[in-house]
């Protein structure tokens, strides 16, 4: 799997929920209570009066100012007299959902990557607030009323489509319940926000760490990743489970005890702290599902996705896992094949071996060695060509800003342009450190609104750091450069997308299991010469990555494919399974090994407790599956620009307007159908991952 993004639910649920929603306002005010005034924005939310770092005084003070304003809006909108319309009731109350979600953006994002730890605590205490303030909205009949009585005889479809979400998420949030129920609902999601705060700060603080004894132990790694690895003055070589450490060990490290140990501390770095932690989650989750009047939270949280039912959700996952399963016990047999030319006697490839193992077949079987590709992937190149692609594609230039208070050294802020139109503003946090969320995703700051505010995000990595390198070049791999693609591709929709007149469709504020479908569909960039050509160089010889060692990779990717679809079939059904049953009684661990046995290609190992530290059983609670729904639309999506040439800007443009855009103007599956002429089907996809690898040898 690639990485998670953080992104949005629907907007008046997801302030009880407590997603990352963005913010805007036209006001300004000054904070109560005692301590320095701290201005919420200027009026138009100047960019320039974004502050991007906080102390934890200041954000408990700019928290408590715009839950303050949030009050007043809510007010004026409970005073606005005679007819409601668009303009004077649903404009104050955009209003009031950008002050929410400049609030809890800027706690989430600070809770995730913040230094210092009386800002992460204060993070996580303006977390709980604002959804408290989130839960009691969303449950206030007279602001529904207030919704559901605007007069939208004149409105815009987008308008319409804006409310009609609206009125939905209060009636799933419960709005029509009785007062006693409601009550409890309030208790549960207070309760929820603070065990979902604790599995992922027990995931981010998950550091564990391997010793080893000599240098011999790092045979087959690449000679930068053994030159940034010497031995301390004990002689100890020190390896630990963050992405650049365990991603080069579990793929190239000759030594399968060290792999095995490695392993073995990445699936268990947040056990058993998480263990009873999410037992409560999957526990409280049913039970609101169950006062909300649903059999199970799955049937709660699919009903308002693409998907529509829990019972779609699970046809889904089985429908795919029996189209990968032939392929991916051929790719199986393959790897143990070649593992058994080192042991004659194995009978199973284990979890630690099957990278290791895959990288030996596409070396020795398809002609294709990953390490000749490091060196064309050096960070800096890697981050200008995804900067010239997307300038090549959409027509826009990225401008560096300079001289920003940001939340560590390492975080540089970037400027968006279409000719001289700011379009919006980003940030790009891409190593590890400590205490830092672990793995990558693109977090919101401030969602934009036309008019009224530029949309601002953050993009969260865990990428090779040059500034810790031996030679100061840091060399990736492939996957981490997909995984650059792929999030730049949440970070560029949201840009685009941040545009429209109401807060409820901008963004990536489209149903939450088609928003990895642009990300997921740039991906398919990297296979391609022209593409790769226009960036990947040798950082000694400065040629361009070779025609044929990129038709390599395109052939010897194939091989693979079937077993990462049936592994993510995987995750999407323990997810699944965590949340579409009565959790009476269950044990998370012997479900991963049941589901283990009946989804994955690889053999359950015994100690592991993966799914501690599977932030989705979080975030995306039952609906995992999403990250293979919308790799099927995006493969669809992407036939236009196979057809039409991947660089081609008509298409893009058509892209950008018909679906970046767009954001949450209209259903998904419009957005898509607007883009391809036609509705969105399963053909594309079906044809990828019935495509045989073909070994050269």
């Amino acid at each position: 799997m690639l990485a998670a993004s953080v992104r949005p639910v629907s907007l008046a649920l997801s302030l009880a929920l407590f997603a990352l929603l963005a913010l805007p306002g036209c006001s300004s005010m000054e904070a109560v209570g005692e301590g320095p005034a701290m201005p919420v924005e200027v009026p138009a939310w100047s960019l320039a009066s974004t502050p991007l770092d906080r102390s934890a005084e200041e954000l408990e003070l700019s928290t408590a100012a715009h839950l303050a304003e949030i009050d007043l809006l809510y007010d004026q909108i409970m005073a606005v007299p005679g007819t409601r319309t668009p303009e004077n009731t649903l404009s104050l109350l955009n209003e009031l959902y950008m002050h929410f979600d400049a609030a809890s953006s800027e706690a989430q994002l600070f809770a995730a990557v913040h230094t210092d730890v009386t800002v992460r605590d204060a993070a996580a205490a303006a977390r709980s607030a604002l959804s408290a303030r989130g839960t009691e909205l969303s449950l206030d009949r007279d602001l529904y009323d207030a919704i559901a009585a605007i007069d939208l005889s004149n409105a815009d479809r987008a308008t319409a489509f804006a409310v009609e979400k609206e009125l939905d998420d209060y009636r799933r949030a419960g709005i029509d319940l009785p007062a006693d129920v409601q009550a409890q609902l309030k208790a549960l999601d207070a309760e929820l926000v603070e065990i979902g705060q604790a599995f992922d700060r027990n995931n981010a603080e998950a550091k564990l760490e391997i010793t080893l004894d000599s240098v011999d132990q790092l045979a087959g790694l690449p000679a930068d990743f053994i030159a940034a690895h010497a031995p301390g003055d004990d002689g100890k070589i020190v390896l630990n489970t963050t992405y650049p450490d365990y991603r080069p060990v579990l793929k190239y490290a000759e030594d399968g005890d060290v792999r095995r140990r490695l392993f073995m501390q990445y699936t268990n770095r947040a056990w058993p702290d998480n263990g009873d932690v999410l037992d409560q989650l999957i526990a409280r989750r049913h039970e609101k599902a169950l006062l909300l009047g649903y059999a199970s939270w799955a049937d709660y949280v699919t009903e308002d996705k693409m998907i529509a039912t829990a019972q779609n959700a699970g046809n889904f996952i089985d429908r795919i896992a029996t189209a990968a399963r032939d392929a991916s016990a051929v790719e199986v047999e393959r790897l143990l094949a070649r593992k058994r030319q080192d042991d004659p006697e194995a009978t199973r490839v284990e979890a630690w071996e099957s990278g290791y193992y895959a990288n030996l077949v596409r070396k020795e079987q398809f002609d294709f060695d990953s390490q000749t590709l490091r060196p064309y992937f050096e960070f800096e190149r890697v981050r200008q060509g995804i900067f010239d692609i997307n300038s090549r594609l959409y027509g826009v230039q990225f401008v560096q800003v300079h001289g920003l208070n940001l939340w560590h050294d390492s975080v540089t802020a970037w400027d968006l342009f279409d000719g001289e139109r700011q379009i919006g503003r980003f940030y790009l946090d891409l190593f590890p450190r400590d205490n830092k969320y672990g793995h990558a995703a693109c977090f919101g700051y401030r969602d934009g609104v036309e008019g009224l505010r530029l949309p601002q995000a953050t993009l969260v990595c865990n990428f090779p750091d040059p500034s810790t390198a031996a030679d100061g070049m840091a060399l990736m791999e492939f996957g981490e450069v997909s995984t650059f693609f792929h999030e730049f591709g949440h970070l560029m929709h949201s840009m685009f997308g941040g545009h429209r007149p109401w807060l409820m469709n901008t963004g990536i504020s489209t149903e939450w299991d088609f928003v990895e479908a642009p990300s997921q569909m740039l991906e398919e960039w990297m296979l391609d010469t022209e593409t790769l050509q226009l960036f990947a160089r040798h950082y000694e010889t400065d040629e361009p990555i070779p025609a044929e060692l990129v038709e390599k990779l395109r052939n010897s990717s194939e091989f693979g494919k079937a077993m990462g679809t049936a592994q993510q079939m995987f995750y999407a059904a323990l997810s699944f399974n965590c949340y579409s049953r009565d959790p009476a009684g269950l044990d998370t661990t012997l479900l991963v090994k049941e589901l283990q046995a009946k989804y994955s290609p690889l053999p359950f190992v015994r100690g592991s407790h993966m799914q501690a530290s599977f932030g989705h059983l979080n975030g995306y609670s039952a609906i995992y599956y999403t990250y293979m729904w919308s790799q099927v639309i995006a493969k669809d999506m992407f036939t236009r620009f196979a057809d039409e040439g991947v660089l081609n800007p008509r298409t893009a443009d058509d892209y950008r307007r018909e679906v970046l855009e767009a954001g949450g103007s209209r259903p998904a599956a419009e957005l898509v159908e607007g883009f391809l002429g036609r509705p969105y089907d399963f053909a594309a996809f079906e044809a990828w991952l019935a495509r045989p690898a073909v070994p050269t040898s």
